[in-house]
């Protein structure tokens, strides 16, 4: 499996495909390519709905353009529950390929995903709108976890691995 990561930026850049831009309604938060199909993970609010804040995985085209890829998916509503409400996920691009992501405190510095792997967070970009805090994503093949690991359910750790409490979102 090839794949690239690109994180956003925190402005607006001339080049419309580059991540930190703000489409219609949504910012592109990292864009990414996985066994040549092109995704992007995106954060907005749901200003048609009752408001609240959105994170989704889509095409390069943004949400709006996406209903027709059979992986894309998003989730809203983000809140510090242990019922699975503090992250979405879904499928992802790539033969039984899933992604797991979703937004955490300004404390957590990364996020444990399985009883070996933790990946890092990044912060949302100021001045796009979005709420103070980091988010993160994983990125899980159909090999993952490896041989010797287990799935967890995701868990906020500070920059020294103690564990940082979910807020709403």
């Amino acid at each position: 499996m090839v794949m690239s990561l690109v994180t956003a930026c925190t402005g607006h850049r001339d080049d419309p495909d580059a991540p930190g831009r703000v489409g219609n309604h949504y910012t592109v938060l990292q864009r990414s390519v996985a066994n040549g199909v092109h995704w992007q993970l995106d954060a907005y609010v749901d200003v048609d709905g009752d408001g609240s804040f959105c994170m989704g995985l889509d095409g390069p085209k943004g949400p709006d353009h996406s209903a027709t890829l059979p992986w894309a998916n998003a989730a809203c509503g983000f809140d510090n529950s242990d019922s699975g409400g503090y992250y979405g996920g879904g499928m992802a691009p790539g033969r039984n390929a899933s992604i797991s992501y979703g937004p955490v405190p300004d404390a957590a510095a990364a996020v444990r995903v399985s009883t070996k792997e933790v990946v890092p967070t990044h912060p949302f970009p100021k001045g796009h709108g979005l709420p103070d805090g980091r988010y993160w994503v994983i990125y899980e093949p159909a090999s993952w976890p490896g041989k010797g690991d287990k799935s967890v359910d995701p868990q906020p750790l500070d920059a020294s691995g103690n564990k940082v409490a979910f807020k709403n979102f």
